[in-house]
């Protein structure tokens, strides 16, 4: 016989099996206790299924509590800096100390130095 594996189909085989033994009752009350046996399991899984949607809905509610503590902790943390760029001011190289980008003046992307003809013309010499 096929391997049973889902939740539904667990329950579904597990009901049909005990109506079945309920409309041949006569016949099978030497099974009573067996049958009490799997009545008790099927509640017993129904019961740790139901714990199961509930550890899962309070995983959810969780997650949900840490991604709002996450937003709420990055807007505190741009404050801070915002008022340890006030303090020590936008050019101070003590805001890399606290992951803040300071203030610098621009490099001169033109170079200083005179450029060789060679180098210029792009030749080799030859």
């Amino acid at each position: 016989m096929k391997s049973i594996r889902s939740f539904a189909d667990v329950v579904r085989d597990w009901e049909e099996l005990l109506e079945a033994v309920n409309d041949n009752a006569e016949v099978l009350a030497p099974a009573s206790s067996q049958q009490q046996a799997l009545e008790a399991s099927l509640a017993a899984l129904r019961a740790k299924r139901t714990q199961q949607a509930s550890c899962t809905a309070n995983r959810q509610k969780a997650t949900q509590d840490l991604h709002g503590l996450i937003r709420q902790g990055n807007e505190n943390a741009r404050r801070l800096r915002g008022i340890v760029k006030a303090l020590f001011g936008t050019t101070s190289e003590q805001l890399v100390q606290f992951r803040v980008a300071p203030i610098r003046s621009r490099r001169s992307s033109k170079s200083t130095e005179p450029v060789p003809a060679e180098a210029a013309a792009g030749g080799s010499g030859q």
